[in-house]
């Protein structure tokens, strides 16, 4: 479910921002397209991460919310992140030769 390079992502700004509309979204995660960001929005709508809210305003708005259940990654994602920053230089050195 959250496989693939933009959920964490579109999760991470969503928890640091809460509610969000799509431009925003699309300006705080980057490098993704926005035929991408509609896509995997979708997806995390349908797994019950965050929720789409449309108001009938023109242009049309559209806001992204994170449900509970989305709210509930926060401490992993977070653990992810530090992960990351501590074993930044291991990771960026490439890969580690066997001595096979």
């Amino acid at each position: 479910m959250l496989e693939g390079k933009w959920k964490f992502a579109i999760i991470h700004s969503l928890l640091q921002h809460g509610t969000l509309r799509f431009k925003a979204l699309e300006r705080d995660v980057e490098g993704i397209t926005p035929r991408m960001l509609i896509k995997e929005l979708k997806l995390l709508e349908n797994h019950g991460i965050l929720t789409r809210q449309a108001y009938a305003t023109v242009p049309p708005t559209v806001e992204y919310t994170l449900t509970d259940c989305g709210r509930s990654l926060g401490p992993i994602i977070t653990a992810i992140e530090e992960w990351g920053l501590q074993n930044q230089a291991v990771i960026s050195s490439g890969p580690v030769q066997s001595n096979n």
